[in-house]
């Protein structure tokens, strides 16, 4: 049985495309299938594997309602890449019937070419516009990913509520899985305060430290091959309880 998991948080700069990347790897290493979803124009997420898709064929895929593209990136482990041409999208499914059900659509054609006991991963936009709510209608459980500092709570709160309205009107077998908190140096307050109001609604997952090493493998393509990182020996263990919280 397949698992679609939203990756989100309409606040940028919370370290969400490198979390999706790194549970994508730590998970495909264990010998669990997964299959990527670029769901951000700005296709980070591709670029960090050196996927390209220079044909726009997610773009065209999710408009016309058809099977996601699949690029092999590692034994169990693949990547529907981004384009540019996403934020055209965004602005085209605004005036669509039915808008909010184009990624499910596409989705359910592309699960059959998948193992059966896939864990998809979609890393959303930085943003709650029409491709994010796609993802969290495709979706069956939804991670937040928060970075300690300023205005999180509220950036938070708001996806909440977001959540709540999804729910109610078009998917009610999304679940919270819960919070990942990335970027933290733990011997700072400021971490310890958010992970502190964060306890407050939600199960935290995972603390992840800062680690320049993966910041410079997920830039220059490495990632794949990265070993020795504290903050992917986090992701490993946050993997654990994610995948327990999924079941």
């Amino acid at each position: 049985m397949n698992t679609i998991i939203a990756i989100a948080n309409q606040k940028g700069g919370t370290a969400k495309t490198t979390s999706t990347a790194a549970l994508g790897v730590v998970l495909s290493r264990r010998g669990v299938p997964v299959h990527l979803v670029d769901l951000d124009p700005q296709a980070n997420l591709s670029q960090a594997f050196g996927a390209t898709d220079s044909s726009d064929r997610l773009y065209h895929a999710i408009s016309q309602h058809a099977e996601l593209p699949i690029v092999r990136l590692a034994d169990d482990l693949t990547v529907s890449p981004a384009s540019l041409e996403l934020a055209k999208l965004e602005t085209e499914l605004l005036v669509e019937l039915g808008r909010e059900w184009f990624l499910k659509t596409a989705l359910a054609k592309t699960v059959p070419r998948l193992p059966d006991d896939v864990v998809v991963l979609i890393d959303c936009p930085p943003s709650l516009g029409v491709l994010s709510v796609n993802a969290l209608v495709a979706a069956d459980r939804l991670l937040v990913v928060v970075q300690p500092g300023g205005f999180e709570l509220q950036a938070l709160l708001h996806l909440d509520w977001t959540v709540r309205e999804i729910q109610r009107r078009v998917n009610a077998d999304l679940r919270m899985l819960g919070t990942l908190l990335t970027n933290c140096q733990p011997r700072r307050s400021i971490t310890k305060t958010i992970e502190a109001e964060i306890r407050r609604y939600h199960e935290v997952l995972g603390v992840v430290r800062t680690d320049a090493q993966l910041l410079y493998a997920t830039t220059e393509q490495r990632l794949l091959t990265l070993t020795r990182s504290r903050a992917m020996d986090d992701y490993a263990h946050a993997a654990d309880h994610i995948l327990e919280a999924a079941r």
